[in-house]
């Protein structure tokens, strides 16, 4: 890629006008999301000189720019100034923008695709111990694996401890799936103390953590509870843990923020809980400037009986819904509105009508109160209760609005897929199912064909690897990364990138500034380093991006493989 330095001494005073009919139809209709496709066209722009003329911060030039807008247009070029694109279409369209301060990236037919948004992952959690972490999301050879622990082990200082704080899944290797021996852990770190979380459930330790925690290595490398538990501090293993400064939690924030720009991800939304961090750090950070990455959050609190009903209340009200910028701030509540209505794959009752009523009072609250609530909901018993209260609520405040989300959707019927459209109800469905059996794949393809709204996530990074990209395979094959297929019913690869980009962005209701590649919004821009939509399927979870861009500014290059900071 051809890159020109550039500087932003110059004026920019100039209007956009979109020949296209096409181009009128996607700008008259960009405040609606849709899963369904359309036809798919050439848009063209062009720029109408006012009275000064001037050149863009960026073009991109030659490229087979996928802008997921409402027809799924495909441009050759875009052109960028400041935080927002200003033209799109043909070379010759872009061409009057390109000045001698202009940077032009030449993509040489490579293939973009907008920003992709997580719409539900545990940012704040992730850069607690990162600087601790050995990463194995992702990987599916059982060697490659151990070869990451023994990379970390050999940057570590003897006696310091490693984790892996979840992300990976016993089944996930092609080649020999389970969990780690002791003999592998101890062999790939002898010298530093090494535990694998797996869930919230059980972890695989060597020897010198096993010691460490007063446990017995003979036993065997698989610790459960008192070592892995659910609850703070999450069992003996992670209490081991060193603390971790002020100024290093600040470093892993951006590390964090440069490994999720490096896997194509732009915007995320943080649905977590008080204890997993204060994420009130990223304002501070964010004095001198906005992060490379935006993160919109939920109201933190924890609700876990009926005596924390009326203060639940009291706080939402408190609160301002949407209380966001481009970069961060408070956007709805979840991904737990009200603890006892938790489930897991093993809940097969319904819920106390006590315990949905108290849900449907703090739902209540929410709505009068605009916000958004994205709720936890993997099995259709309780999917079905959350919709009771949910047909009670929309009674006195309408949700369609709201853009209220259902959240996993494991096993969700057709008849609550229907229910949750008909009261504007979207869904979210994550890569976490990925490491389930075939009877708890979300009916993603079901979905689909119903028009609901639905967008993809991860649920990262505990309980599932962080890069979008093995969620758009898994969504786009019915596969697990090991190869097996899980899913019968999947989508295509078109309806899964609008799931990750232009739903996702209507989720949070942010679609007139991201989600798609069109005039006026932010420029937040991936170039891939295979063609999305030409490859064959199985490669979708292999693909990586060259370039990512947050608003203008590049925040990933893997030419230079320096991630800005």
């Amino acid at each position: 890629m051809n890159r020109k330095s550039y500087s932003k001494s110059y004026t920019k005073t100039y209007s956009i006008v979109i020949l296209s009919f096409f181009g009128l139809l996607v700008s008259a209709c960009n405040n609606q999301a849709s899963n369904k496709l359309a036809p798919v066209v050439e848009a063209e722009v062009a720029v109408e000189e006012t009275t000064t003329k001037s050149f863009a911060d960026t073009v991109f030039i030659n490229g087979n720019i996928l802008t997921v807008d409402n027809f799924f247009s495909i441009v050759e070029s875009l052109a960028v100034d400041e935080e927002r694109i200003v033209a799109m279409g043909s070379n010759a369209d872009v061409n009057g923008l390109i000045g001698d301060t202009t940077q032009v990236i030449d993509l040489d037919g490579k293939t973009v695709i907008p920003g992709l948004i997580d719409n539900h992952i545990h940012f704040i959690r992730m850069p607690q111990r990162w600087n601790l972490q050995a990463r194995i999301d992702g990987i599916n050879t059982r060697q490659a694996a151990l070869d990451v622990i023994a990379e970390k082990a050999a940057s570590m200082e003897q006696g310091e401890w490693i984790m892996v704080q979840g992300g990976w899944s016993e089944g996930q290797f092609a080649d020999e799936a389970g969990g780690f021996t002791l003999q592998e852990l101890d062999g790939a770190a002898p010298n530093n103390p090494v535990f694998l979380q797996i869930l919230y459930s059980h972890a695989f330790a060597n020897t010198l953590a096993i010691e460490a925690v007063g446990g017995d290595p003979s036993e065997g490398s698989r610790l459960g509870s008192p070592y892995i538990v659910a609850e703070p501090p999450y069992g003996l293993l992670n209490e081991k843990m060193p603390p971790v400064s002020a100024a290093q939690l600040e470093q892993n924030v951006l590390d964090v923020i440069a490994a999720l720009n490096q896997s194509g991800l732009t915007s995320v939304y943080d649905v977590g809980r008080p204890p997993e961090g204060d994420i009130s750090l990223l304002d501070r950070m964010s004095t001198n400037g906005p992060l490379n990455l935006r993160v919109w959050h939920t109201l933190k609190y924890q609700a876990y009986g009926v005596e924390d009903v009326s203060s639940t209340i009291e706080l939402i009200e408190s609160n301002t819904a949407n209380s966001t910028d481009d970069y961060l701030g408070l956007l709805g509540v979840g991904e737990h509105v009200y603890l006892p209505m938790f489930d897991l794959p093993n809940v097969t009752e319904p819920y106390p009508d006590e315990v949905v009523d108290e849900f449907r009072q703090i739902s209540q609250a929410a709505a009068s109160g605009g916000y958004r609530i994205n709720e936890h909901s993997m099995m259709d018993i309780t999917i079905t209760s959350i919709l009771d209260a949910w047909e009670q609520v929309n009674a006195e405040t309408p949700l369609a609005p709201l853009r209220w989300s259902l959240e996993h959707v494991l096993t969700i019927s057709e008849e609550n897929i229907q229910r949750a459209r008909d009261l504007g109800v979207t869904l979210a469905v994550h890569q976490v199912s990925m490491n389930m059996p075939p009877f708890l794949q979300p009916p993603i393809r079901k979905m689909q064909d119903s028009g609901i709204v639905w967008g993809l996530g991860t649920d990262a990074s505990v309980v599932s690897a962080y890069q979008p990209f093995i969620t758009l395979g898994w969504a786009t094959t019915g596969k697990s990364i090991n190869g097996k297929t899980i899913n019968e019913e999947p989508v295509t690869r078109e309806e899964a990138l609008i799931a990750y980009t232009r739903s996702n962005a209507f989720l949070l209701h942010k679609e007139n500034d991201i989600g798609t590649l069109e005039v006026g919004k932010l420029a937040d821009i991936v170039v891939l380093d295979k063609d999305y939509m030409a490859i064959p399927v199985d490669e979708i979870f292999e693909i990586e991006p060259l370039l990512t861009m947050v608003g203008g500014r590049v925040v990933y290059d893997a030419a230079t493989q320096t991630p800005a900071q």
